[in-house]
């Protein structure tokens, strides 16, 4: 798998261990009372969770694909606030203690970013759940999405990597090395509108030349 590490540079036993007690903290304290609520959600908004009703596989796949978008665009714009220079030391840089993500660092951050950006994943259900399918649904996409970008490595023929305006593991490695840019968590267009990726497409361009000087 070294062959396609994006880093090499491989996390000490140590640090995934401080990541792992966080990673634990966060997952009972902060993320299991938000997943108890969606049983209230869908027992007041009488959300069906039968066989008889379930959406077909497309319209499951289509209610995804909203809830991404949805996801991404809140991402995008508070991440990008968390980075702000008057907050960024006291909530999202516990988030940036690892230059080089692996696979459970995905979700290593401070409580609090936890809920602010964990609110994005809800809003697309709030919006579009109209059967319990589409949470189980939802949760399994984002996990492996969220996981991907982190792992530290470039896979060619990852399926994520078919998908349209994909991030990736590559543009998300970046934003750990450099700190900025690259804010979005799932699609590339709010980087490419408002010009957060053009440090970015620069280290990319730079890589390219050094290669073919090689």
């Amino acid at each position: 798998m070294q062959s396609v590490a994006i880093v090499d540079k491989p996390e000490t036993l140590e640090g995934q261990w401080k990541c792992l007690k966080g990673l634990l903290f966060n997952h009972f304290c902060i993320q299991l009372p938000m997943i108890c609520g969606t049983y209230y959600f869908t027992e007041y908004f009488n959300i069906p969770y039968d066989w008889e009703r379930m959406p077909r596989w497309f319209m499951i796949l289509a209610r995804c694909l909203g809830c991404a978008v949805i996801e991404d665009t809140w991402h995008y714009f508070l991440h990008r606030l968390l980075h702000h220079k008057r907050i960024y030391k006291y909530i999202h840089k516990i988030h940036h203690e690892f230059q080089a993500p692996f696979g459970i660092e995905a979700e290593y951050a401070h409580p609090l970013e936890t809920i602010i950006l964990g609110t994005g994943f809800f809003i697309g259900i709030v919006l579009l759940c109209d059967h319990v399918i589409l949470l189980w649904a939802w949760v399994t996409v984002r996990l492996l999405e969220t996981i991907d970008v982190h792992s530290g490595y470039y896979i060619p023929i990852n399926p994520l990597n078919f998908i349209p305006f994909y991030t990736g593991s590559r543009h998300h490695d970046f934003h750990h090395m450099n700190f900025i840019g690259n804010y979005a968590s799932t699609f590339t267009w709010w980087d490419r509108i408002f010009g957060t990726d053009a440090q970015y497409h620069a280290y990319n361009e730079k890589l390219k030349k050094l290669g073919k000087k090689d």
